[in-house]
């Protein structure tokens, strides 16, 4: 990512996220709240980000869309989706039985915080991210009137998360916490990763909880989705958002210490999750539930 610029990946899923909801067979799967966050981010991050998320509403665009998916990972626009919804129903259900502080790690422009916020009056919410990514999102929350979400900026590629800023922002470590990290942990170094296992755990009260996503290194070790092409290869590195680290389930168990892993959710689990028919979904990415 560029120092100065937003996440393109970020952006590039708000505008999936506006499609889907869009989508008759879909729509479901992405509540109007979150598109709505998702077109005001693209209505006033740039010119072409304007019209992306114009075109993003159109019938004709979704046809577009879907052949651009077919030819880059097919499933992905379904797994973005998914991966969500399931992330989201881990936070409710942690908030429901007491947790009082959720965390999002790399937020992006994910509209989570927002939507949490406004079913669970008395839990409070924190998002960690990009100075670059998170000035615009600050601005469009500024704009909408959102206001329980305290922000925190670090570029955790170039630095450790600052515990200290956290902690002034009103953040308690003796409260029971949720924390999230979505389509993160791929962009940093294995060594990045432990060390921010051993931080967040430095900070959690018994019974918090750790929700995130890895790359399942495939059978030849890349890290990569199972049907992705060399399009998506090229794409990832011109943009400087390559995968770093990806990891299997059994080399995840001591990497994640002093975390336990209650349960592993990957495609097939999402599909039954929330019964979808035998539709594609991209394969490699899954979620990790982890608890102290």
């Amino acid at each position: 990512m560029q120092n100065d610029q937003a996440s393109r990946t970020a952006l590039l899923i708000a505008a999936s996220l506006i499609i889907l909801h869009h989508d008759p067979k879909h729509w479901r799967l992405v509540s109007k709240t979150s598109a709505e966050f998702c077109g005001r981010v693209l209505e006033t991050y740039s010119a072409k980000t304007r019209v992306l998320s114009k075109i993003s509403r159109q019938t004709w665009f979704r046809a577009i869309a879907r052949m651009i998916e077919r030819s880059t990972i097919p499933g992905i626009l379904l797994h973005y989706a998914l991966r969500k919804k399931c992330i989201a129903k881990l936070a409710g259900s942690a908030i429901a039985n007491g947790a009082t502080q959720v965390v999002v790690i790399g937020a992006g422009f994910d509209p989570l915080s927002s939507e949490l916020q406004q079913e669970f009056r008395t839990a409070k919410f924190w998002e960690i991210d990009h100075p670059a990514t998170q000035r615009h999102k600050v601005r469009v929350c500024s704009e909408i009137g959102i206001e329980r979400v305290h922000f925190v900026a670090t570029d955790l590629s170039a630095a450790e998360l600052d515990k200290e800023a956290l902690i002034k922002s009103s953040f308690d470590p003796t409260q029971r916490t949720f924390w999230i990290a979505e389509g993160l942990l791929m962009y940093l170094t294995e060594e990045t990763v432990s060390l921010l296992m051993r931080t967040l755990a430095s900070l959690s009260a018994t019974g918090s909880q750790f929700a995130f996503t890895f790359m399942e290194k495939q059978a030849d070790r890349r890290i990569r989705f199972d049907s992705q092409t060399k399009l998506v290869d090229w794409w990832l590195s011109k943009r400087r958002e390559p995968f770093v680290w990806g990891s299997t389930r059994d080399e995840l168990v001591d990497l994640v210490r002093p975390w336990q892993i209650v349960r592993f959710f990957d495609h097939d689990d999402l599909r039954k999750e929330f019964a979808l028919a035998d539709e594609p979904i991209a394969k490699g990415e899954v979620i990790c539930l982890a608890g102290i």
